[in-house]
């Protein structure tokens, strides 16, 4: 755990993290195949929008625990582009997203903007919400709490911003997982790094990966924990996912999968 002091001294790490994932717009892994979409088009998101309702297979799952929350006021830590946040809106939540990275936000703002949706996106940390205590029915981070120094801030933070009752949607990359072994044999980057001039760009300011014992001393806090292991691997993967018996595909990602999803009930 990081104390105060080592928090506050630690700022110069937190640009870093904006910096990169600021250049590095993830979910534009699903536009390898079509390199004349233009960034920010109905297109683009179309085309990004379906692929995540493909790889992500779960999420219904996560909308159905989510929609029996106290209220409707949705928090999305680390919302990127808000293409998760636009499929909450558009099931009825009312959104509010923030992430560490503007070029990100900028995007959620035009999602939005392009489908007449409504929500709220602003800068924040995830140590450090900028939101009142029991704020929210629902909270929901996917893919962004492991990029963070101190994940169990954060994790304490989404506690403290629910209200009673409250429920939310975690996902944490698992240390046992196969897609984690083949990261470590081969020693590639576990974010989606771009080539330039044949080689791969920096990965991650912060990449951890977690057991589910840590995972559950980390929500200790909250009524209620139940943690799934899904999606052995995905995108990136290329033809090796394409070509994977679907029944295989089912057990790897129960036994070995790289997401933790992380139900909880406050």
């Amino acid at each position: 755990m990081i104390s105060d002091g080592d928090h506050k001294s630690d700022r110069g790490l937190f640009q870093e993290i904006s910096d990169f994932w600021s250049a590095q717009l993830n979910n534009e892994i699903f536009l390898r195949d079509y390199p004349w979409i233009s960034r920010g088009s109905k297109d683009y998101f179309d085309i990004i929008l379906a692929a995540r309702q493909r790889f992500i297979y779960y999420f219904a799952d996560m909308i159905t625990f989510l929609k029996t929350s106290p209220n409707t006021r949705l928090l999305e830590v680390g919302c990127g582009m808000g293409t998760d946040a636009f499929v909450f809106a558009r099931e009825g939540f009312h959104v509010t997203g923030i992430d560490l990275a503007s070029a990100h936000l900028e995007l959620a703002k035009q999602l939005f903007s392009l489908y007449g949706l409504s929500g709220d996106f602003a800068l924040g940390n995830a140590e450090e919400l900028p939101f009142p205590s029991g704020r929210f029915g629902s909270a929901y981070s996917f893919g962004v709490l492991h990029h963070t120094p101190d994940t169990g801030m954060a994790i304490q933070e989404i506690y403290r911003v629910l209200e009673p009752g409250g429920r939310a949607v975690l996902m944490l990359y698992h240390r046992h997982s196969l897609n984690n072994l083949v990261h470590g044999v081969t020693g590639k980057g576990f974010e989606n790094a771009r080539q330039e001039a044949g080689k791969e760009t920096a990965d991650a300011p912060v990449t951890q990966r977690f057991s589910k014992s840590e995972v559950r001393r980390m929500c200790s806090a909250f009524r209620h924990t139940r943690i799934c292991t899904e999606y052995a691997y995905g995108a990136g993967w290329g033809k090796v996912y394409q070509l994977t018996p679907k029944p295989i595909y089912g057990l790897l990602s129960k036994v070995l999968g790289w997401h933790l999803v992380v139900y909880l009930q406050k």
